[in-house]
């Protein structure tokens, strides 16, 4: 073998080692910070895109003590639990309950469309059972930090029918909207403080200097992740902490979304 072809070989191997056992099996921190005088000291944690095979008990406890490390207020859960059409190949979802449980701040959860097609009723059974809010097309009103909150939650825009009017009526700000499909944004009109959305796994391959090569999202590349503001709506979109069925990714390491409220003015760095 020549010195290229064998410089080739291990570039191909290291790639696939990454982005098949190194990339899908590490979690990053993503902190982002958001101005509002109204939710000023509060932290959140947002948490999407499970995709929880059968055995993947260490991986869920991992999540979840390093989500427990930063000490959230609220901790906001982006749907899609499930991994596979058959509930059977997926991590039994009261068990996946009963851990997020041990979150150590209130937690409140919209559903995906894989969830959606695997097992809504058990799903959403556990999550009643365990205490865990599944926001429909409704809000809450809570209070964290002394400080009055509107979490409204809306249904799954590819699977099922979005009532945005029913969910946001009789809110006001602060708002914070959980959804898991960010393609909801542009039919949202009215004012809030932040979006939070799933779905899109930041594309899961994305090969340096070029964009995400498969983002599921009628925008494109520009809900693959991050924070967005298309419009005066701020949206921060998750890049997920599993894989779909394409058990892979480069360049596109699973995330815990941080997000710190800051006063008006006082934000130490853009994101």
């Amino acid at each position: 073998m020549s010195k290229q072809a064998l410089v080739i070989t291990v570039i191909i191997v290291y790639i696939i080692i990454r982005s098949l056992i190194i990339e899908p099996n590490s979690i990053k921190i993503t902190r982002y910070e958001i101005e509002s005088n109204d939710l000023r000291g509060i932290k959140i944690a947002f948490l999407s895109d499970f995709h929880l095979k059968r055995n993947d008990y260490k991986r869920l406890d991992r999540i979840i003590k390093l989500t427990n490390k930063e000490n959230p207020n609220i901790v906001f859960l982006g749907g899609d639990f499930a991994k596979y059409p058959d509930k059977n190949k997926n991590m039994n979802m009261d068990i996946v309950a009963n851990n997020l449980k041990l979150l150590n701040a209130p937690k409140y959860a919209v559903l995906g469309d894989d969830d959606l097609k695997s097992d809504y009723k058990g799903i959403k059974l556990a999550f009643e059972k365990y205490k865990i809010p599944i926001l429909e097309n409704r809000a809450v009103r809570t209070i964290t930090g002394g400080r009055y909150l509107d979490i409204i939650g809306l249904d799954d825009i590819a699977t099922r029918d979005v009532n945005i009017t029913k969910a946001m009526k009789r809110t006001r700000l602060p708002r914070i909207v959980l959804t898991h499909n960010p393609d909801i944004y542009y039919d949202l009109l009215d004012d809030v403080t932040l979006i939070l959305a799933g779905h899109t796994h930041g594309g899961q391959i994305v090969i340096p200097m070029t964009a995400p090569m498969f983002v599921p999202s009628r925008y494109g590349v520009q809900f693959a992740s991050g924070l967005q503001t298309p419009k005066d709506n701020k949206i921060i979109i998750s890049r997920g902490l599993g894989t779909d069925r394409f058990p892979a990714r480069l360049n596109c390491e699973p995330e815990i979304v941080i997000v710190d409220f800051v006063s008006i003015g006082s934000k130490r760095n853009k994101n």
